[in-house]
């Protein structure tokens, strides 16, 4: 792709997936170009080096930041962050995964043990390994928190002290405070390493982070931003959390039902991506609300609406006055620690010839994609672009188990990555596609809902992310709602992803369902539509499509999507009403 027509894509791309000023000044340009930003055969926009890429404009510059270089005014390392840095960067690079760092949570200078379990990993199973390090780290905690007491009632003669309270008293050399050892007896807390998981972190990110730099930089982001799953997820694709947090970017589902889809069809935020796309405007709203990017960044941990509360709370206007006055409960050592750990981990990924010699990276994983135009089984796509399941999983991750095992087809309109040179037979063999094996409506896949008491048909339809009208539907619920003991079934629906999509960047977001498509929308504006009398309204039932309803009122799909002002889109759900032209 000649350049010229590269930075034209790039800049229609970010107007249409941001809202926000996509042009870099023109130095930016002429850097990324010399940078050599490369082109998949995907059309992919590839790594550029994250010092030359363009960025949001930043906040004002302080008098004290007016001579530091561009990055530092972006992500500003605070003095009260300094001593956390350096722990978080001891722990991404130096401390193994083998090792156990006993330390006092709200100062983190403060290590008191670092217990090292290199010998006992050598011969015991996993399972007896972190039973002994789980039982070695409590009893160290106890220890440690027992001689910081002993310290703290001697404090006053510390030449009455053994060796080991001594060496607890003389850490503390600069604290002045009288409470200090009896407040670390309190905040006592272990952290393993993670310097086996990040170097393989810094491993895996080779076939994602130069995609994601094209999706970050489509919307004029800052590329340090890319390096956020180095503390999310080690770039561990598959990464799932105890709070049902999931994927790189770790969304948790009420923050992934905001920027992506997650329904019983595809759960996007397995979708390395997908995910990249809704995590970059997260961050790009999280930071048109809050201003700065160390605010921003918190936020993606803790909540937008919690740090805009503990900002009004404390009258802060920076993170430091956040850390300093904001006590909330909710506002615990992973947020406060969040900013610091990402400037860790993206100075360690800078840095990691220095941390970790020569590593392998793997190369960018390359692909085409195609789009369905019907519902169609998961097998049939992986037969038709011939690669094996593995192959074929890594590059479509988001699909369910359900759709993967048949119960549920792919709908119509979702981008599928196929192998680097696949495109054109698979589009040869999916239009030789026979009726069994292209269809114009989802299977049924009931799920099963038990009442408890105390449920409503309300949190019922919300837990499930379904309308009432579609459990009073497919259930017999009368007007007294549900009642305990009664066994419902709840039909999934695809839901539409919400927010802007564009496929100017090289197609990279498969598995979504297009919202737009310029060209086509741009002709269907130019047709005039019928005048109001020439419809009749249709109110969708069950397990119809847009196909269908148009078939049996035998109108185009062209038409029948003009007349709904649905662009190029065929989501439909159950009790919506449309408007349907009156054919001639």
């Amino acid at each position: 792709m000649a350049v010229t027509q590269w930075l034209s894509r790039l800049c229609v791309a970010a107007t249409c997936l941001g809202g926000m000023t996509a042009k870099a000044d023109e130095t930016s340009t002429n850097a990324a170009l010399d940078a050599g930003i490369r082109t998949a055969q995907s059309g992919a926009i590839l790594a550029a080096d994250p010092a030359v890429a363009p960025a949001p404009v930043p906040p004002v510059r302080r008098p004290d930041l007016a001579k530091a270089d561009a990055d530092d005014i972006l992500f500003p390392r605070y003095p009260i962050l300094a001593p956390n840095v350096a722990f978080w960067t001891k722990v991404f690079s130096e401390y193994s995964e083998n090792q156990s760092a006993i330390h006092d949570m709200n100062n983190l200078d403060m290590v008191f043990e670092v217990l090292d379990f290199t010998s006992e990993a050598a011969y015991m199973d996993p399972g007896s390994l972190r039973r002994l390090k789980n039982a070695e780290e409590a009893a160290a905690l106890t220890r440690t928190r027992k001689l910081l007491e002993e310290v703290h009632e001697a404090r006053y003669q510390p030449e009455t002290l053994n060796v080991e309270q001594r060496r607890i008293f003389d850490l503390f050399s600069k604290n002045t405070d009288d409470a200090r050892f009896a407040n670390a007896a309190k905040a006592l807390r272990s952290q393993r390493g993670l310097r086996e998981r990040t170097q393989m972190a810094l491993e895996t990110s080779g076939n994602y982070l130069p995609a994601m730099e094209g999706v970050f930089q489509s919307y004029s982001l800052p590329l340090r931003l890319t390096r956020l799953p180095l503390v999310e997820s080690s770039f561990n694709v598959e990464a799932y959390s105890k709070v049902g947090a999931a994927g790189l970017w770790q969304f948790i589902p009420s923050s992934a039902r905001i920027y992506m889809r997650l329904n019983d069809v595809v759960d996007d935020r397995r979708d390395p991506w997908t995910s990249t796309d809704g995590a970059a405007r997260h961050l790009r709203d999280d930071y048109a609300a809050l201003g700065a990017w160390p605010l921003a960044l918190t936020a993606y941990n803790h909540g937008r609406g919690g740090i805009a509360r503990g900002l009004s709370q404390t009258g802060g206007t920076e993170l430091p006055d956040l850390i300093r006055g904001y006590n909330a409960k909710s506002f615990g050592f992973a947020s406060r620690n969040f900013y610091a750990e990402f400037l860790a981990a993206s100075d360690v990924e800078r840095n990691w010839r220095k941390h970790f010699g020569e590593i392998q990276r793997k190369t960018p994983l390359e692909f085409d994609v195609v789009e369905t135009q019907h519902y169609v089984p998961y097998e049939t796509l992986r037969r038709l672009c011939n690669a094996d399941d593995e192959v074929f999983r890594k590059l479509n991750p988001a699909y369910r188990p359900e759709v993967i095992a048949g119960k549920l087809y792919v709908p119509p309109g979702h981008l599928i990555r196929v192998p680097a040179g696949a495109a054109q037979n698979f589009t040869v063999g999916y239009a030789q596609l026979g009726d069994h094996e292209r269809f114009d409506q989802q299977r049924v896949n009931y799920l099963l809902h038990k009442v408890k008491r105390g449920d409503t048909l309300s949190k019922i339809a919300s837990r499930y992310g379904v309308t009432q009208a579609s459990i009073r539907n497919n259930n017999r619920v009368g007007k007294k709602g549900v009642r305990a003991g009664q066994v419902l079934k709840i039909v999934p629906h695809s839901e539409a992803r919400p927010g802007p999509v564009t496929v100017a960047v090289g197609e990279s977001k498969p598995g979504l369902t297009r919202a737009e498509k310029h060209a086509s929308d741009a002709v269907a504006k130019a047709v005039p539509k019928p005048s109001k009398a020439g419809y009749r309204t249709h109110k969708v039932r069950y397990g119809q499509t847009l196909t269908s309803i148009a078939h049996t009122y035998k109108v185009s799909l062209r038409d029948l999507r003009q007349a709904n002002d649905m662009g190029s889109s065929s989501e439909i759900r159950v009790g919506d009403k449309l408007r349907v032209p009156v054919s001639r």
